[in-house]
């Protein structure tokens, strides 16, 4: 089979198979969707949920609360079935054909991804031993977004006779329901009554109208059949049905064109003029046409998001499957977004959630950047909703996007487990980011992005407030919906300072490019404010308990009784249909991955042991009942390098509705998981990650693949990438070159490249030239610049600082040794003095008390510090010092110290260094890169040809986020990050290229 069909091989005529196979052979084109329901439709009684949708078409409901209280949500927005212009019915003689009567001899379903189309051919015998051979090819058109086509031929096998195709333009139609699962509606209702039925020429058009809205949809239909026939036409109520009646003979094939137009009101002025237009258009072009554009579409389409594997041909067909459902499903404007179910069905009644910015956007913002910014521009469509709905909340500034909607409002009927979740704020703006990031695009972020950034921002700041130093948020709910309304939730918070600092990132940036007055003007924006954001960003709790060594999920989430899942029968999963909410919400459970996907996505903001002992506590507790969950696991667990695991995991995601693993499909796809597996693959495997330092790539091939290879866009470069087993080759297949970090290697890419993996993960390059490294004279320095640290690099002032945080700590009357002592390593002061205080559990210092004790600690430190001489810089220091001066090597130093003049004037290298960045200049610790970053700008060097000499994990981070080779001495020797691991300081000169 080829990796470009998925193809289901004979009829299965129960319920379930018909109703999943509705959803997997769908056509959709991000504004219309239909689901693929048999054309001559099924028995009676039996399940099917026929259905056309439109992207943004809604209805509203009332939504009835038992407690009518404050600001809760009473209606809500619905997708809606708008026509059925899919029914045909096929007659030989007096036998009308079924699938479930006679004798069905062959059948097959196809979906063929370059071609864009799927197929339903079968052969049929009648009872009385007519045979034909029918196949049905519909399409959804990517090229022309209104027009879906069906194609229905009819082979007579040893049938002579009469004929007749009937063909049904239904407006009467209701959307599906089912009172017994949450997910989908629980009452059937006709959101539409007819307006309007009009017949020109040979085009039928059906006007209606969303009962509630008041949204009108036109649905126009014209058919073109291959031989002469007798035509009948009915009307009945909001309903036209078409008979084309003929003669057939054996041997004989006939076709029948069916070409169908959407319309709406949310996009359209006059539906009915609008759909007029595109049927015209549609029709004289002729079907040939739109097959070729569709094939074109997708060819290109391809060429810039391909995912191929090779060695597991049915992965393969399942993760093209994926990327080919996320294209039918986003939106192609502002007026939609992607529904949880995409357009595949009615699972979630259409509703849009955070699923599409941090499961689906990703795959887009990397592919197909300007459909990524169509996503985000629906978001600032709706973002005064979204100021609506933070007043509703009671928040006297800011914007809270709903968790769950279709054109701006609340649809959450629940809110501990939907209107609480304020992480959605978060979402929207890491997406805003995200597509900044790849993209550059300061003219999305002048007119959209930075309003969207700003007034989610101002949101946090009154969600959450100042507490003892630190920034806190209460009464939230997190990604895991088994947990809810808590306070401090460790993603929520993590979301909050991220969405903080980028909300300063682009008022910087803007002010910088002269484009922030029309912004700020608008929302009456400052510098105070965004001074403001800037310190709420910076003390933003971050939950850590010191015993567990991990992030709890929230305050209290640790003191919960643990659920026991091993002797939870099989048949209570998902938890939520079988136990009650507060039942769930007592233990500690998890739905789906919570801390663990603050990891994926927020790495920097923790050590990697942290995120180690985090995945392996949170990994005992997760059901994975949402489909959001272990493709976050997955991800997580190629990271930590438990390479067996994350394939585990991923393969559990990726035939997610291939395979109808939740046995939910028949309602839709699930397009958030769709998008977690890309993620999977190219954030996992693949080891991509675009940060504010640049592009990383730390690619892995896993044991069952041969190869695998993705495209993906950066700075509108398209980059190439083939993972083998020994390592993996980047090409650029179009732009200027980009420069990239592949193995902890920086480089620039400007044609092809590549790189082999050892057994650690490092890598060399196997074209240095392409990639700029090489070209030097032979025995040239590796590196231009070497950055140290000062403390346990350069010389050894631990006993100092130990000496005077003891002075303190004995002074406020909390126990400090050792083992304290060792958690303050490459932390800044007032870190410091927080873990002591914490540790000690003194909590009562004032923000002023802490900031006297931080200085009286300094004073003693810098007493002590008196007493240091050029008797502390060993020899062994000096020697390699200027052994790597004499080789033409810029020496600078990157420390946190604020006291590094000092020490360097007290050791006798005051003055040596060619650059020097310490605590005077930087306003941020490690693992931040800036005190490397100011460090290699002050030296006046690229920071791809500097190595960081470092003792300490954070300080290793810091070197990677920089984009710089590190040195690791002493425990920092054995940090995998570490591009090197030194025993001694002098074979600096060996790795600096000395022979």
């Amino acid at each position: 089979m080829s990796k470009w069909v998925y193809q289901a091989d004979g009829f299965s005529p129960d319920e379930e198979s018909c109703v999943l196979h509705e959803t997997v052979f769908h056509n959709g084109n991000g504004y219309i969707g239909v689901r693929s329901n048999f054309e001559e439709g099924y028995p009676e009684g039996q399940k099917t949920i026929r259905g056309s949708y439109i992207n943004g078409f809604y209805d509203f409901m009332k939504m009835p609360q038992a407690e009518k209280l404050c600001g809760f949500v009473e209606e809500k927005q619905t997708m809606v079935n708008v026509a059925d212009t899919q029914t045909i019915h096929l007659k030989l003689g007096s036998e009308e054909f079924s699938l479930f009567e006679g004798t069905v001899l062959r059948f097959c379903r196809r979906l063929d991804m370059e071609k864009g189309v799927t197929e339903r051919s079968m052969v049929w015998r009648s009872h009385e031993g007519k045979e034909v051979e029918i196949i049905c090819r519909r399409m959804a058109s990517f090229v022309k977004l209104p027009l879906f086509t069906m194609e229905y031929q009819v082979k007579s096998l040893n049938y002579s006779g009469e004929a007749e195709i009937i063909s049904d333009h239904n407006g009467e139609v209701s959307n599906y329901c089912n009172p017994d699962d949450p997910r989908v509606a629980g009452e059937s209702i006709s959101h539409l009554r007819p307006v309007k039925a009009v017949v020109e020429d040979d085009v039928s058009c059906l006007v209606t109208a969303a009962a509630a809205s008041g949204l009108l949809a036109c649905s126009a239909v014209c058919h073109r059949l291959s031989v002469p026939a007798k035509e009948i036409r009915e009307t009945a109520g909001h309903r036209i049905t078409r008979t084309y009646a003929f003669q057939m003979k054996a041997g004989e094939t006939i076709s029948l064109t069916k070409y169908t137009v959407f319309t709406d009101s949310v996009r359209r002025p006059d539906v009915l003029a609008g759909a007029m237009d595109e049927m015209s258009e549609a029709v004289g072009m002729g079907l040939e046409y739109w097959y070729q554009r569709q094939q074109e579409y997708l060819a290109e389409f391809w060429r810039r998001s391909d995912l191929d594997i090779d060695g597991d041909e049915e992965t393969a067909v399942a993760v093209r499957y994926n990327l080919y459902q996320l294209l039918q499903s986003a939106g192609r404007d502002e007026f939609c977004n992607i529904a949880a179910k995409g357009l595949s069905g009615e699972g979630y009644e259409g509703h849009y959630f955070w699923d599409t910015e941090m499961y689906m956007q990703p795959f887009f913002t990397l592919t197909n950047p300007d459909i990524s910014r169509r996503l985000l521009s629906f978001r600032y469509r709706t973002l005064d909703e979204a100021r609506k709905n933070a007043r509703i909340a009671g928040h006297e500034s800011g914007a809270l996007y709903p968790w769950r909607t279709i054109m701006g409002k609340e649809c959450s009927g629940y809110f501990p487990s939907g209107t609480a979740a304020y992480h959605i704020n978060g979402d929207i703006a890491y997406a805003v980011a995200a597509y900044y990031l790849v993209t550059e695009d300061r003219e999305f972020l002048a007119d959209m992005g930075a309003e969207i950034l700003f007034e989610t921002a101002r949101l946090w700041m009154d969600a959450g407030n100042f507490h003892e130093g630190r920034f806190e948020i209460h009464e939230v709910t997190g990604p895991d919906e088994y947990t809810c309304l808590v306070d401090n939730n460790y993603y929520t918070n993590a979301c909050a300072k991220y969405n903080l600092h980028w909300a300063v990132r682009s008022w910087e940036i803007l002010k910088e490019a002269g484009t922030l007055g029309p912004v700020a003007e608008k929302i009456g924006m400052t510098d105070e404010e965004a001074a403001l954001f800037r310190k709420a960003e910076e003390a933003m709790y971050l939950p850590y308990d010191e015993k567990l060594g991990i992030n709890p999920q929230d305050e209290t989430f640790l003191s919960k009784k643990i659920w026991d899942l091993d002797h939870t029968p099989r048949e209570n999963f998902p938890l939520l249909l079988h136990y009650h909410p507060l039942y769930l919400y007592r233990h500690q459970v998890c739905k789906q991955a919570d801390t663990v996907l603050a990891h994926v996505l927020f790495e920097d903001m923790q050590s990697r042991e942290t995120m180690e002992k985090s995945f392996d506590y949170y990994e005992k507790i997760t059901t994975h009942d949402s489909s959001l969950s272990t493709c976050i696991f997955s991800i997580m667990a190629s990271r930590l390098g438990r390479r067996e695991k994350a394939y585990s995991y991923f393969g559990d995601s990726a035939k997610l509705d291939l395979f109808n693993t939740h046995h939910n499909t028949g309602d839709g796809i699930h397009t958030a998981n769709m998008g977690g597996v890309y993620m999977a693959v190219v954030y996992g495997f693949g080891g991509l990650k675009v940060k504010e330092q640049g592009l990383f790539l730390n690619p892995y091939l896993p044991e069952k693949w041969n190869a695998y290879r993705f495209q993906f866009v950066y700075l509108g470069s398209l980059i190439s990438v083939e993972v083998k087993r020994e390592g993996c080759r980047l090409t650029l297949l179009e732009g200027k070159p980009q420069t990239v970090t592949v193995y902890g290697k920086r480089c620039s890419l400007t044609g092809t490249a590549a790189f082999f993996m050892g057994e650690n993960g490092n890598a060399g390059s196997g074209n240095e030239k392409d990639c700029g490294k090489g070209g030097g004279e032979k025995n040239a320095p590796r590196y231009d610049t070497v950055i140290f640290d000062l403390d346990g690099v350069i010389c050894h002032t631990d006993a100092y600082h130990y000496q005077a945080w003891k002075a303190l700590a004995d002074r406020l009357g909390v126990s400090f040794d050792e083992q304290v002592n060792n958690l303050l390593r490459g932390v800044s002061r007032e870190e410091s003095l927080e873990i002591i205080l914490k540790h000690g559990g003194l909590t009562t210092l004032t923000d002023e008390e802490k900031r006297r004790a931080c200085a009286e600690k300094n004073e003693i430190y810098k007493g002590l510090l008196d007493e240091m001489s050029p008797a502390d810089l060993s020899a062994e220091v000096k020697d390699t010092l200027e052994g790597l001066r004499a080789m033409g090597i810029k020496l600078a130093i990157g420390s946190s110290s604020k006291n590094a003049k000092k020490i360097l004037e007290r050791i006798g290298l005051g003055g040596y260094f060619d650059a020097i960045s310490d605590g005077t200049n930087i306003t941020r610790s490690k693992p931040d890169p800036e005190v490397f970053l100011l460090a290699a700008q002050y030296a006046a060097a690229d920071p791809e040809r500097c190595l960081v000499v470092e003792d300490a994990r954070a300080g290793i981070e810091a070197a990677c986020r920089a984009g710089m080779d590190s040195a690791g001495i002493g425990d920092a020797a054995l940090c995998k990050e570490a591009s090197y691991g030194m025993k001694t300081f002098s074979q600096l000169l060996t790795i600096c290229g000395k022979p």
